[in-house]
């Protein structure tokens, strides 16, 4: 590698090496075609024009309906990722087939080997994981699928409403996606850190997700654990435990999550007064939403709408992120 960033070949060409996110989707090849074995499936191939890139890298998040990977010829799924998951994987080029519904809701960002190692230090063991390996095999960053929190969810929505026509709007794919590779490194250390969480059943999965669209649709008074237990057919007992195995939090915990992740969007993107989104995010009394508030960011929401945060917001939050990964150096 040469200072300019350059890759120098055995035959003395060189090449700039692709480091931007954008540019590298730009460059990605992809083909869509109906599955053989199940024409409701749409089959998706990816290829690369530069013959350097051997393989790619996606985050996959999945937020309505699912997402199956395998190797091309064999029907075995090598992961499958579901509604309100996500991960990390490792796909090599032509070999690599992937399965999805027209009508599901998910989101793909391809990332390229430098790209990873631009933040990956070279001892942690997503890069041993994800970099060290056989580059011909498939490899998955979490055995098991990691949930998609609100504060992912909220940067999912901004992406999924950029255009990405513009330089700046480059420049968020290029923010979001590091901010999204940071999320997922740190809920991947968290599941190294703890015990494997127990594996659900289908009908639990479904009861939890049920549960979190009650609590992100509710207005008004807050509900029980007994309450939500009885909506969906359950008890508070299995509610606490299910709900955690599945997205990581207690209930009262994702539904904070998911009201400060949305109030800090209204607060920067919409016209609307502290007080209007005190209300909307059911508080009774603006001065309670305002401590929950600076509890959870660590700085008033009145400072987001006066623009002394609106320009830091991400700056501090990333650096936030990546002091917590270890990946900061003095």
């Amino acid at each position: 590698m040469t200072q300019s960033e350059e890759i120098v070949t055995q035959k003395g060409e060189s090449r700039q090496a692709v480091e931007n996110v954008f540019l590298y989707n730009q460059n990605m090849e992809v083909s869509y075609s109906s599955s053989i074995n199940d024409r409701s499936k749409i089959e998706i191939r990816l290829n690369h024009p530069d013959e350097f890139e051997k393989e790619t890298y996606q985050m996959i998040f999945v937020l309505r309906g699912n997402v199956k990977v395998n190797k091309y010829g064999s029907n075995h799924e090598f992961v499958e990722i579901e509604s309100q998951q996500h991960n990390l994987c490792r796909l090599p080029f032509k070999s690599t087939r992937i399965l999805v519904d027209i009508s599901d809701d998910m989101l793909f960002i391809n990332l390229s080997k430098s790209f990873l190692k631009r933040f990956l230090p070279y001892e942690h063991p997503a890069y041993v994981l994800l970099l060290n390996e056989d580059l011909d095999s498939q490899m998955v960053l979490s055995t098991i699928n990691m949930p998609i929190t609100p504060e992912i969810s909220a940067i999912l929505q901004k992406l999924g409403n950029s255009d990405q026509s513009t330089f700046s709007d480059q420049l968020l794919l290029e923010s979001k996606a590091i901010e999204l590779f940071a999320l997922q490194i740190s809920l991947f250390e968290q599941l190294q850190n703890s015990e494997a969480p127990a594996k659900l059943k289908k009908i639990e999965m479904e009861r939890m997700h049920e549960v979190r669209e009650i609590l992100i649709q509710q207005s008004g008074d807050q509900l029980s654990l007994r309450a939500l237990a009885h909506l969906v057919g359950t008890n508070e007992f299995n509610l606490k435990r299910d709900f955690k195995a599945l997205f990581g939090k207690t209930v009262f915990a994702y539904l904070n999550q998911h009201k400060m992740e949305k109030a800090k969007n209204m607060l920067i993107e919409e016209d609307t007064i502290v007080s209007e989104i005190s209300k909307r995010m059911g508080y009774k009394h603006a001065t309670h939403f305002t401590s929950a508030f600076k509890k959870y960011f660590g700085y008033l929401p009145n400072k987001i709408k006066t623009g002394k945060l609106s320009l830091l917001i991400f700056f501090e939050d990333f650096i936030a992120l990546l002091e917590n990964l270890s990946l900061l150096t003095i």
